[in-house]
């Protein structure tokens, strides 16, 4: 007797989903900030993947709608995320585990013992992994130069020195809260995550393939491609594409330093990167190694350089916390916000700013069509270029190049919300050379101009031009609309392919593209 056939496999179904959380009639438009959900459906098995979870700081609503989102997660994925990639530690990408800590870092049900989310696998770059020599360095360089200019805002403020508009972005900066309430920041949100995954959380190294993994076993999977952030350094600090404007950052800390020293109440130098004056006065180390000695309780700025420069473990004045936990507050608000900056302050912020944004876990996956998708998170110019110094080897041996994977990319998540320094062109966008591309750039573009002293440009205009040359005009855009009045009074959309409109759903919460 005949063997009977094999059971047809069902093709894999691939849906992205970007949020988005508009409430009908909203003076809002949008939603600067990263949050991706990816389905994978292959018959009645599905598996789920969450990119990031965040908006910026100051955004409209901001904990309404991160809980709107976490609950449709929770619908959507039946209480399970298969996988959580967390790409960087910026506020716009990982706010609502804060905001929606209940929904994403919840304890389990004491009657049940059930997660309201569980989270099955989590990746996160190399940058992340604690006890890593190098790991621990970068984070020292950044929490100095944001110590800087933390204590830059407090001293500015404190002596009426600052302007109306440079105190708001400087406090802007340290992620102060408006309304004073207690919020999870980024270093502490990192670490809890690192606690709910169920599995060991995977510290991933560039040039690293492997598949995503399932809760389930059987479940539908991708391969994925570990593209950044490079360990070569000289990669991981190159944010912008040449020197050709050497004001917008620097090559190393010493603005950093000067400012430090301006804020413990020293002299500064005369130079042209430090224009303060110094008849001011501020925290001086004299006077915290006193206090420190007379066992008074510390709080502020105090309490942090008492645990950074002398080990101090007392509780704040203000808190009850031990000098280590305010310690990790302060380090992590002033590494969670995006913020344009003014004056002398300018290139050491954005140098902070690009460098934080360049440690970004850069991923894209294969789709079973040969095809592949790109998401970038916030990558700037050095993380990109590094790709394309290594090949990629997968579990057949097959070895593939940056460029290659470029050449079959179908969907590309715009980096850091289209900016001008986040897609390259000769050895990114122009390899994307599919006639079916498709981009997705999560923005809010007029609450983008309101930042900064003279606004962000996000997409830039440049970086959309591209984008609509090389998609066709297949751009998918959380400010947008998307239904058939809307297309016909956008010019952007008038001449797009129908079947791009019917591979996509809209809602208020969300745009949903069905890859295959």
């Amino acid at each position: 007797m005949a063997s009977a056939a094999p059971a047809a496999v069902a093709p894999l179904e691939v849906y992205v989903r970007m949020y988005r959380a508009l409430t009908p009639g909203a003076t809002y438009q949008g939603m600067l900030g990263d949050c991706f959900l990816i389905r994978l459906v292959q018959g009645d098995q599905a598996s789920h993947i969450l990119i990031d979870c965040g908006l910026l700081l100051g955004s409209t609503d901001a904990n309404a709608r991160m809980q709107a989102i976490a609950a449709d997660i929770v619908q959507t994925t039946g209480g399970v995320l298969d996988l959580l990639v967390v790409t960087h530690e910026h506020w716009d990408h990982i706010s609502g585990f804060s905001q929606a800590q209940d929904v994403f870092l919840g304890a389990p049900d004491p009657a049940t013992g059930v997660e309201t989310l569980q989270v099955a696998n989590l990746w996160m770059g190399w940058t992340e992994k604690d006890g890593d020599p190098q790991v621990e360095r970068l984070r020292t360089r950044f929490d100095k130069a944001g110590f800087a200019l933390n204590a830059l805002a407090a001293r500015l403020e404190g002596e009426g020195t600052a302007s109306g508009s440079e105190a708001v972005e400087l406090k802007g900066f340290r992620g102060a809260s408006s309304n004073g309430a207690r919020r999870l920041q980024g270093r502490e949100i990192m670490a809890a995550l690192k606690r709910k995954s169920r599995a060991a959380p995977q510290f991933l190294e560039p040039g690293t393939v492997l598949p995503t993994p399932s809760a389930r076993p059987g479940g539908p999977a991708l391969r994925a491609y570990v593209l950044g952030p490079p360990r070569d350094e000289q990669f991981l600090f190159k944010d912008k594409p040449s020197a050709k404007a050497p004001e917008t950052y620097l090559a190393d800390l010493k603005l950093s330093e000067d400012i430090l020293r301006f804020a413990e109440g020293g002299e500064v130098a005369a130079d042209a990167d430090t224009p303060f004056a110094p008849p001011y006065r501020a925290l001086k180390m004299a006077d915290i190694r006193a206090a420190i000695d007379s066992g008074a309780p510390l709080s502020g700025d105090a309490a942090w350089v008492a645990a950074q420069y002398f080990g101090h473990a007392g509780p704040s004045a203000e808190t009850g916390q031990s000098a280590r936990d305010q310690l990790l507050d302060e380090a992590a608000k002033r590494r969670t916000v995006d913020i344009d900056w003014l004056g002398a302050a300018d290139p050491l912020a954005l140098k902070l700013d690009s460098d934080t944004n360049n440690t970004s876990l850069a991923l894209a996956f294969d789709l079973p069509d040969g095809t592949a998708m790109l998401f970038a998170a916030d990558a700037q110019v050095g993380n990109w270029l590094s790709w394309h110094s290594r090949s990629y080897r997968d579990e057949s041996g097959a070895e593939h190049s940056a460029e290659q994977i470029l050449n079959r990319t179908r969907f590309y998540k715009v980096g850091h919300h289209g900016s001008h320094n986040a897609t390259l062109d000769a050895k990114g966008l122009a390899m994307m050379t599919r006639n079916d591309l498709v981009a997705a750039i999560p923005t809010d573009e007029a609450f983008g101009k309101k930042q900064g002293g003279s606004g962000w440009q996000m997409p830039n205009p440049r970086v959309k031009t591209a984008l609509l040359a090389r998609t066709n005009g297949r751009i998918l855009r959380n400010d947008r609309h998307y239904d058939p009045a809307a297309r016909a009074a956008d010019p952007d959309l008038q001449h797009v392919d129908a079947g791009f409109f019917d591979r996509l759903e809209e809602t208020d919460l969300y745009l949903e593209y069905h890859l295959l």
